[in-house]
């Protein structure tokens, strides 16, 4: 495959096992992949372009919470997303809770198992951690252009899976998407 070119598709990669519906707003080239929910009964749920759903990770709104993903978001496996707003280029991690009314910064990361409680605000470009049942932030020290290359890996998988096509990638072409990942956020300025 040619991994020079990000790919861009209008409609979204949804997989066989993963459940969409509802008020739902996607932007291009965004995948839902196995055993994710994404449950906009109640309100909306809006996903910018190159955002990423993985594995067992949850969608859900109430009459008064939508959820806005920003684009060239990644949000891992089995986190759970409650009526929240999420910026660009950001990271949920593994296993994290974001609750209702949160409001997480362009860029940040928030690290494996964190848990963001309803209305708490991140400011932009920081890394967020788990501190024995609370969270540290550390302003400033997000790596948004690994979580954008993440992105453009998950947008190649979407691509790869309807082919078939299941290796692993290389040190060069992973070194590619991180040098695409810096363009990027340069032009969001993020």
């Amino acid at each position: 495959m040619n991994y020079s070119e990000i790919p861009e598709f209008s409609d979204p990669f949804i997989h066989p096992q993963a459940t969409a519906f509802g008020m739902l707003k996607f932007g291009i080239s965004v995948s839902l992949w196995p055993g994710a929910v994404l449950r906009a009964d109640m309100n909306q749920i809006a996903l910018g372009d190159y955002v990423n759903i993985q594995d067992n990770s949850t969608l859900h709104t109430d009459s008064r919470s939508p959820i806005s993903i920003g684009a060239w978001s990644l949000v891992g496996h089995n986190v759970m997303i409650h009526g929240c707003t999420i910026g660009r280029g950001v990271l949920v991690g593994i296993g994290s809770i974001v609750l209702d009314k949160a409001v997480i910064g362009d860029g940040c990361q928030i690290a494996a198992g964190c848990m963001i409680r309803g209305g708490k605000k991140i400011p932009p470009r920081s890394l967020v951690v788990p501190n024995n049942g609370d969270i540290k932030i550390y302003e400033g020290k997000a790596k948004p252009e690994l979580t954008v290359a993440g992105c453009i890996e998950y947008a190649h998988l979407a691509v790869r899976f309807q082919k078939g096509i299941f290796v692993p990638y290389t040190e060069e072409e992973e070194n590619l998407f991180v040098e695409q990942a810096k363009g990027i956020i340069t032009s969001l300025g993020i």
